[in-house]
């Protein structure tokens, strides 16, 4: 499918992710501890170690898509550089994640509010300019998997910033405006998972509503981390 879930239906989104945002609260943190928010989370930083191994054989075994590949049209806002492998993305799975990434595709296969999961990468130099997420309705986890310790990475969000640890995941609030630099010497890898944000019964309602018409989407990224092998075949 042609186009991006980015920027369609801008009307729509902008009436949905004001009933979010207002479900959510005009106080709500921009970095918030997993426990309070995504206590599943535990499970995958207790499988830490396996979930890296199998991150740093993907890497090394092949080319990771940049973003313009998933979404051109987002890409051309956000980043043509940030590379991307999606495992889950709106209910479907890659398959090739059943054999690269199994520790992460069998913890979003397992938990119902989990969207998204994919692995990012910010190569040295790379950069995400202040933007904010175009869909209010999920908090994104971030888990460390490769930090840089010379000159770390970090992500800014609104005024509060956050610089990654490896193993330790943090659940960032991505509807407000943000922006990662990467200015050190090594990429940055982070295991990203989308998930529903907590909110009131009728906000929770729409809001599973909207991400399943969102799946039509879902090929479009998924065929995309399958790139480098199709073409390789």
């Amino acid at each position: 499918m042609k186009g991006s879930p980015s920027v369609n239906q801008p009307r729509i989104r902008a009436v949905t992710n004001w009933i979010f945002l207002r479900a959510a609260g005009p106080d709500r943190p921009r970095v918030i501890l997993p426990e309070k928010v995504f206590p599943a989370a535990r499970e995958l930083e207790e499988r830490f170690p396996a979930l890296r191994a199998e991150i740093d054989a993907l890497l090394e075994k092949r080319t990771i898509p940049a973003y313009g590949a998933f979404d051109p049209v987002r890409a051309a806002q956000v980043s043509e550089e940030w590379k991307l492998y999606y495992a889950y993305m709106y209910g479907q799975s890659n398959e090739l994640a059943r054999d690269e990434v199994p520790t992460l595709l069998a913890f979003a296969q397992s938990r119902p509010e989990v969207v998204n999961a994919f692995v990012s990468i910010l190569d040295p130099g790379v950069e995400l300019p202040p933007h904010k997420d175009p869909y209010a309705g999920v908090l994104r986890y971030h888990l460390g998997v490769r930090v840089p310790r010379v000159n770390p990475p970090h992500i800014r969000l609104d005024q509060d910033r956050h610089t990654w640890k490896e193993g330790e995941g943090r659940v960032l609030d991505v509807s407000v405006e943000h922006e990662v630099v990467n200015t050190s010497e090594e990429p940055r890898v982070v295991v990203i998972i989308d998930f529903r944000r907590p909110m009131g019964f009728f906000a929770s309602a729409l809001n599973r509503y909207m991400l399943r018409l969102k799946r039509k989407w879902a090929p479009q990224f998924v065929e995309a981390s399958r790139y480098d092998v199709m073409h390789a075949a």
